[in-house]
């Protein structure tokens, strides 16, 4: 007798956001002074919901979240984090249960995770928008959405799509998966570039 597989599909144990441009916008280093959350910066909207999803869906309660920043304004970055609510009684900062935010390549922080967590690079999903951060750290078998514009919803469900199929398959290898063209286009095709390392 043959047997099918059957279950939930395989989702990251670790959610990796970049925060500057993908949480968040503008970018911290183009503040001028501390900035007043929900005033001076902003969350994308998608980002906001990618969290409360985490937060609230059973399907997320094994999931860990983590920040990694190459930001040079590490404690307005924090004091965003602790600000920042994603319901009545929590904020991004109690969500995330590891935050890796100073200048650097994102390998560094990446390495950081992986011995704070051990969780295992291949169980990762990374969302960010600088593709030199994507590059390098898809190289260590994270699966990475490239997001130039913020997170959206759209990018959000086609990385966690992607990460499913791939590691349903057996596949563990890292790629950059997202948008890669300069020209925003709403076109699921599109959005659907594909940088293997």
């Amino acid at each position: 007798e043959t047997r099918t597989a059957t279950g939930p599909p395989p989702l990251p144990k670790l959610v990796v956001f970049d925060l500057d441009n993908t949480v968040w916008t503008p970018e911290l280093y183009e503040l001028y002074k501390k900035p007043v959350v929900g005033r001076d910066i902003k969350l994308f909207p998608a980002a906001l919901k990618a969290m409360q999803e985490l937060k609230s869906e059973a399907k997320w309660s094994k999931t860990k979240v983590a920040a990694a920043s190459r930001t040079g304004e590490i404690d307005w970055a924090h004091m965003c984090l602790a600000t920042f609510k994603i319901d009545q009684s929590t904020t991004i900062d109690d969500l995330m249960s590891f935050k890796q935010i100073y200048p650097g390549s994102k390998v560094r922080h990446f390495k950081h995770l992986h011995e704070d967590s051990k969780i295992e690079y291949s169980d990762m999903i990374f969302f960010d928008d600088d593709t030199s951060n994507t590059s390098e750290v898809s190289r260590l078998g994270v699966l990475c959405v490239y997001n130039p514009y913020g997170l959206t919803e759209k990018l959000w469900r086609l990385g966690i799509e992607e990460f499913s199929k791939r590691r349903a398959k057996g596949d563990r290898s890292g790629a950059t998966i997202g948008k890669t063209s300069y020209y925003y286009d709403d076109d699921y095709d599109d959005d659907y570039d594909e940088d293997e390392d």
